[in-house]
C-alpha cells in the first residue's frame, strides 16, 4: 500500500500540537492539586501561552490524530475486501500491549484508548456511509453527553436518602500522585498508573466526553476514507473548507472562552461546553485545511514536507515524546515540574520536535519503518519484517 504523503504530514502536524500541549501541562495527565494550581505560570508571558494552549491546542490536535486513525482503519481493513477483521483485531491487541507499557509510565497515554475503541470500528465495516457520517457527527460533537446533561438540567435527579459508599477523594488522590511525580518514586508511579490510573483515565474520558468523541472522530475518519478524499486531495475545495471552518470555529472558541469562566452560572458554562465540543471539530478542520493548502503551494511545500517522516513513524514519535517529557518533569529525571515555566517548557518541546524531524529524516535514509512501527508490524504478521532499505 503506497503511503500518502499529505496524510503523513497531517499526522506529523498533529504530533507537534500534542507535544506542545503536553509540555505546557508538564506531562501531568492528572487533576492539579489546589496547592499547586498555576505551577507552570512563573513568567508574565506564561498566562498568554496558557490561554493559547487551552483554546487553540487542547482537544484540537488529538482530534486530527483520531480522525487519521479512522482513516487508517479504512486503508487497512474497510477499503480492502480481502482484509481480515481478525488480523486487524490482533493488530489492535498489540497496540494495546504497547500502549499498556506506555500507560504505566504516563497515564495520559491514548494508545490503550485507541486500541479499545478501535475494536468498535470493526462492526462498522458493513454500515452504510451516510449512517457512518450521522453517527460520527453525533458522537464527535459529544451528543450523548449533551443529551444526558440537558435532561439533568430539565429534570434534576431525585435525591435518595441512603448511605453512600465511601469514595476516594479526588483531591487527595491528585495530591498523592503529584507528590509521587515530584519525589520520582518510579516503582510507586508504575503501581499507581497500573491500578488507579486506569480508573482515573476512564473517569476522565467519561467526564470530558471523550468516551463518545473519540469513536465519533474515528467514524468521521472512516467516512473520509469511504468518500475517497485521501485519493483526491487535490480536488478538495480547500478555500471553502478554510473559510467555512474559520467562520464557524473561531466564534465557537470565543464563545467557549467567555462562557466557560467560573464566574458564570452552570447553565451559561453548559452552553460554553457545547461550543467547546463543536470547536474541537471545526478548528481541526481549519488546521488541516490550512496545512493542506500550504502543502499545495510551491513556496511552502518544502517546509510542510518536513513533517512527513516524523508522521510516518508516528507511534515512535509519540512514545519518544513522552520519554522526553517524563525525563524533563518527573523526579526520576531532571525533576523540573515546579521549576520550569510553561513558556520555557514549550520552547524545549519545540526544540525536541525539531530534533525528531531531523532524526526521522535520517532514519528513513536507511530503514523502511520506524522502530516501534517495525516491531508492531513484525508482531502483527508473526515474523520478522524486512527493516533496512535495499541498496
Amino acid at each position: 500500500m503506497k503511503r500518502i504523503e499529505q496524510i503523513d504530514a497531517l499526522r506529523g502536524f498533529a504530533l507537534f500540537g500534542i507535544i506542545m500541549t503536553h509540555m505546557f501541562e508538564g506531562y501531568l495527565a492528572s487533576l492539579t492539586p489546589p496547592q499547586y494550581a498555576g505551577f507552570n505560570i512563573l513568567l508574565p508571558i506564561d498566562s498568554v501561552f496558557q490561554t493559547i494552549i487551552q483554546n487553540l491546542f487542547v482537544g484540537k490536535f488529538y482530534a486530527i490524530f483520531s480522525m487519521l486513525f479512522g482513516l487508517s482503519f479504512y486503508l487497512i481493513l474497510d477499503g480492502k475486501k480481502e482484509s481480515s477483521p481478525l488480523k486487524f483485531a490482533w493488530r489492535l491487541v498489540l497496540l494495546f500491549l504497547i500502549g499498556y507499557i506506555h500507560h504505566i509510565h504516563y497515564r495520559g497515554d491514548f494508545l490503550t484508548v485507541y486500541a479499545i475503541f478501535g475494536m468498535a470500528l470493526i462492526p462498522f465495516r458493513k454500515v452504510p456511509t451516510k449512517l457512518i457520517l450521522l453517527i460520527g457527527l453525533f458522537f464527535a460533537l459529544n451528543g450523548p453527553s449533551i443529551v444526558m446533561k440537558t435532561i439533568s438540567l430539565i429534570e434534576p435527579p431525585v435525591q435518595i436518602n441512603q448511605p453512600l459508599a465511601v469514595r476516594p477523594n479526588p483531591i487527595e488522590q491528585a495530591t498523592a500522585y503529584f507528590q509521587l511525580i515530584l519525589d520520582g518514586e518510579y516503582k510507586k508511579l508504575i503501581v499507581s498508573n497500573s491500578t488507579i490510573g486506569f480508573v482515573n483515565k476512564y473517569n476522565y474520558l467519561k467526564f470530558s466526553g471523550r468516551l463518545w468523541v473519540i469513536p465519533g472522530l474515528f467514524l468521521l475518519g472512516l467516512w473520509v476514507g469511504r468518500k475517497k478524499w485521501h485519493q483526491n486531495i487535490e480536488k478538495i475545495p480547500l478555500g471553502k473548507l478554510i473559510l467555512v471552518s474559520a467562520f464557524i470555529g473561531i466564534p465557537l472558541v470565543l464563545i467557549n472562552f467567555y462562557f466557560s469562566a467560573p464566574t458564570h452560572s452552570e447553565l451559561v458554562r453548559y452552553f460554553g461546553s457545547i461550543a467547546k465540543d463543536a470547536s474541537n471539530i471545526f478548528m481541526p478542520l481549519l488546521y488541516m485545511g490550512l496545512l493542506l493548502h500550504l502543502y499545495t503551494s510551491k513556496f511552502t511545500q518544502r517546509y510542510v514536507r518536513q513533517l512527513i517522516p516524523v508522521g510516518k513513524m508516528g507511534l515512535t514519535t509519540y512514545v519518544s515524546q513522552t520519554a522526553f517529557g517524563l525525563f524533563i518533569f518527573y523526579g526520576y529525571g531532571l525533576g523540573l515540574l515546579l521549576n520550569l515555566s510553561g513558556t520555557v517548557a514549550l520552547g524545549l518541546g519545540f526544540i525536541f520536535f525539531i530534533f525528531q524531524i531531523l532524526f526521522s529524516r535520517w532514519w528513513f535514509t536507511t530503514y523502511k519503518y520506524g522502530p516501534l512501527e517495525w516491531l508492531w508490524r513484525s508482531l502483527t504478521y508473526g515474523k520478522k519484517q524486512a527493516f533496512r532499505l535495499k541498496k
